[in-house]
């Protein structure tokens, strides 16, 4: 099973994102995303490609069971 895991937007990009994800930073393809992405947004990913746009409080609630 795989699963997605979610960060944090710090630099936009034509149809890439930086994002910070578990205390490193690297770029993500956001271009089959519907919604505008921007910074500051949480983004599910995999395999460094954007999933879908997801609220601060549902990123967090992952991470943590993420972390654990």
């Amino acid at each position: 099973m795989c699963i997605g895991v979610p960060g944090k937007v710090i630099l936009i990009k034509g149809d890439t994102a930086k994002i910070e994800q578990n205390g490193h930073s690297h770029w993500v393809n956001v271009s089959s995303l519907t919604e505008k992405v921007k910074k500051g947004d949480y983004l599910l990913t995999y395999q460094d490609v954007a999933i879908n746009k997801v609220s601060a409080k549902q990123a967090k609630e992952v991470l943590k069971l993420h972390n654990k």
